[in-house]
């Protein structure tokens, strides 16, 4: 009994030891892998790490955000046009318009790349200035200018709407006073294109414009008929006369020509006779005072006088109460002219622009 124990010691003995190596060996082997996947010399299939992997490299941009308003009382200034220059290349990147609220956003721009923002289109109301010319390199998210436009000089008060359109309130442009009297009691045509001109920077003088560059015809009787110039055509008599009459648009056109001619002026006279009460405001608007006909005390024409035209022989009815001033702008219920009667005078909207239309709608303007 004694001797089977032992043997049984012996081989139990053994048997740890072969376990003990085995587990050993086990180990080692596991750890020759595992210093394998990480050797440079060693390689296990399926465990390569691959070197070409390349991580993106992400541009740093930021933006532009401009606010523009009226430098005056803070309204912010609707649709306008910004652009964006690489000052480097010259490359126009984008275009920035401003909102209802004044503001407007670029796209994003790269760090460090020095833009010119440029106010390419102002506001048709404001004016155009250096100021409206920036540089800036661009360093953080979102760079915030605010550009302040002053208004022409023309438009005395505006509001804003809910929309954000600017709206005009009153216009005044600064018209002088040039009356007719006393060397053209019936020259008021020929006047007030001389009160344009002068509000322009020239220096016309109302009797040059009438003897030297006003288209005239003389009345005359023949076969027991009065005859005179057709006033699409010419003066019918002569202005300094009081038996002088009047013409429409396309003479004092001429005249005007003619007189700008002479002096290499730039401007451009243009009959706009048929133009609504709303495209004749929108004249002032941009800065035009209007050459308008009405009649002399607004009322309505009076045509009990009459002759037979020079150029086709047709008899016409000609207002013997027609009247020739310059619209020079509006406020509430009103409007500004420079009558040449009686200087700068305020009259009512409708009264007014009423006798424009029954006397026919005849005006121009010099653009």
């Amino acid at each position: 009994m004694k001797k089977m124990t032992r043997r049984k010691q012996k081989r139990r003995k053994l048997f740890r030891v072969m376990f003990r190596m085995l587990i050993l060996t086990c180990i080692a082997i596991g750890i020759v892998k595992i210093v394998g996947i990480f050797s440079k010399d060693t390689e296990v299939p399926g465990t390569e790490i691959p070197m070409d992997i390349k991580i993106p490299f992400i541009k740093k941009q930021g933006k532009i955000t401009i606010k523009n308003i009226d430098i005056d009382n803070q309204i912010p200034i609707k649709n306008s046009q910004f652009t964006v220059i690489n000052t480097d290349t010259g490359e126009l990147v984008g275009k920035i318009i401003t909102d209802k609220n004044g503001v407007g956003t670029s796209d994003l721009l790269d760090y460090n790349n020095i833009y010119e923002i440029k106010c390419a289109e102002p506001h048709p109301y404001y004016q155009k200035s250096m100021d409206d010319t920036l540089i800036l390199e661009i360093s953080q998210e979102n760079h915030e200018l605010i550009i302040e436009s002053k208004i022409h000089e023309h438009i005395k008060h505006v509001k804003s709407s809910e929309d954000g359109d600017v709206v005009i309130e009153e216009v005044y442009i600064d018209v002088p006073t040039v009356m007719q009297n006393p060397e053209l009691p019936n020259g008021c045509e020929i006047t007030s294109l001389t009160a344009v001109l002068n509000s322009k920077g020239y220096n016309a003088d109302k009797l040059e414009m009438a003897d030297v560059y006003l288209p005239k015809e003389a009345f005359y009787r023949k076969d027991g008929k009065l005859y005179g110039a057709n006033p699409y055509v010419s003066y019918a008599g002569n202005p300094r006369e009081k038996s002088g009459f009047f013409s429409y648009a396309p003479p004092i056109i001429e005249a005007a020509n003619l007189y700008l001619g002479t002096v290499e002026g730039k401007e451009n006279p243009i009959d706009i006779s048929g133009s609504t009460r709303e495209e004749i405001i929108e004249y002032l608007n941009q800065g035009n005072p209007v050459v308008i006909w009405v009649t002399l005390d607004l009322s309505k024409p009076k045509l009990n006088y009459s002759w037979h035209l020079t150029d086709t022989g047709e008899k016409i009815d000609m207002p013997i109460n027609l009247h020739c001033v310059v619209l020079n702008g509006y406020v509430d219920d009103n409007v500004h002219v420079m009558n040449p009667l009686k200087g700068q005078v305020l009259y009512n909207a409708d009264e007014f622009f009423q006798s424009y239309v029954e006397l026919g709608s005849h005006a121009l303007v010099l653009q």
